[in-house]
């Protein structure tokens, strides 16, 4: 099959997803046989990357390549459009959203901040949006996003600048003044044994950084101490989170992990509690 057809074929799955996008009602997700609170994300949920929480029991999760946001509601798991940026066939390497109020982040790998203002409560809408560019592409590649006190936290996945290599590190974006700087770094042999760290995710409490960390060997969820930078490592194993790529944490104490599977068809994971994880150190 020649590249032109390849083309072709990649560009139709992409209109088809975006005209469900459009369109499709809420849906039922399915569970995932076997596994305790797991679901299947339907096919046209491309790829799934992010996570944002609301309110009401729902997080709002999106396309990792094209600007499409679904809602999903944890009461009776159902899916449906949210919205997106522009068009439906807008493409972009998005990954990472972030809510704070009524005002909607996208972050996309080549550091990029797409702002948008968004109806909590509408569905399948279309948001203007403005464009911010942290200057961070020539440092990181960025993955995860996460609202906290006028800050957007930006993980660094895959540090191309020398000095940030073999370490974990998350810039702020202040989306007031546009500013970036440091909001924290840890040196690599802080995680011990843990090898390839590659944040994909983050979620914040009153006490502590949520950190997905996922590579082709290993996925682990890391538990850090906001005050004391203390490291607890968990385990994703991967046979339930193939390429874990958004965290959430609900009032209750639960986390949702969303999976982003290429070769196949995403998951969405809803765990009581972090006690549901192995703790490996």
């Amino acid at each position: 099959m020649n590249a032109v057809i390849l083309g072709f074929l990649g560009f139709l799955f992409l209109s088809l997803s975006a005209e469900h996008a459009r369109s499709e009602p809420p849906i039922e997700l399915e569970r995932v046989a076997g596994q305790d609170d797991q679901w299947w994300l339907p096919e046209f949920v491309n790829e799934a990357s992010g996570i944002a929480v609301m309110t009401d029991q729902s997080i709002l999760v999106h396309d990792d390549e094209l600007a499409v946001i679904y809602h999903v509601s944890l009461v009776d798991h159902s899916i449906e459009p949210f919205g997106w940026l522009g068009s439906p066939e807008f493409e972009r390497d998005f990954e990472g959203i972030a809510l704070n109020g009524e005002t909607l982040y996208l972050v996309t790998s080549d550091a990029l901040i797409y702002q948008a203002s968004v109806d909590l409560k509408a569905r399948s809408q279309t948001f203007d949006f403005t464009v911010y560019d942290t200057g961070l592409e020539s440092i990181c590649e960025l993955e995860g996003l996460h609202f906290l006190s006028g800050k957007l936290l930006l993980p660094c996945k895959v540090p191309i600048e020398e000095s940030y290599k073999n370490k974990l590190v998350i810039f702020e974006f202040d989306v007031k003044t546009h500013k970036i700087q440091e909001h924290l770094l840890i040196p690599g042999e802080r995680f011990g044994t843990l090898e390839g760290l590659q944040p994909t995710a983050i979620e914040i409490s009153s006490h502590h950084y949520y950190i997905v960390s996922a590579n082709y060997s290993a996925n682990h969820l890391l538990k850090v101490d906001r005050r004391t930078s203390s490291i607890d490592v968990f385990s994703l194993p991967k046979f339930r989170h193939f390429q874990p790529e958004g965290i959430g944490l609900l009032d209750d104490g639960s986390i949702v992990i969303v999976d982003d599977y290429r070769k196949g068809v995403g998951r969405l994971t809803h765990y009581p509690g972090i006690e549901s994880l192995e703790k490996l150190h």
